[in-house]
């Protein structure tokens, strides 16, 4: 066995070892806080990601309605009857001109 795996094997067997120095007992008093304050908080509400989802999907249909109106405004403007009275359409139907 070559050095580096020497040093390794002695590493490794020191690290198993070692213990943890962490307490691992929550403080004290800590399971009654968290239960306190689950009881006085409200529930969460299953919608409350799709209200907020709902809101801005709500303000981009307005955009694009308002966009489609302002780029078809001409057609909506102008009286049917005037493209009919400004046309010939017996010559049309004939091909007469």
């Amino acid at each position: 066995m070559n050095q580096f795996d020497h040093q390794w094997q002695k590493l490794t067997a020191l690290a198993r070892q070692a213990g943890d120095p962490r307490d691992v007992a929550a403080p004290y008093g800590f399971a009654t806080r968290v239960a306190a304050r689950a009881v006085t908080l409200p529930p969460a509400s299953p919608w409350a990601a799709f209200e907020r989802f709902a809101l801005r999907g709500l303000l981009v249909a307005a955009a694009c309605g308002v966009a489609a109106i302002a780029v078809n405004y001409t057609i909506f403007s102008s009286e049917p009857a005037d493209d009919y009275a400004t046309t010939d359409t017996v010559g049309e139907i004939l091909n007469l001109s």
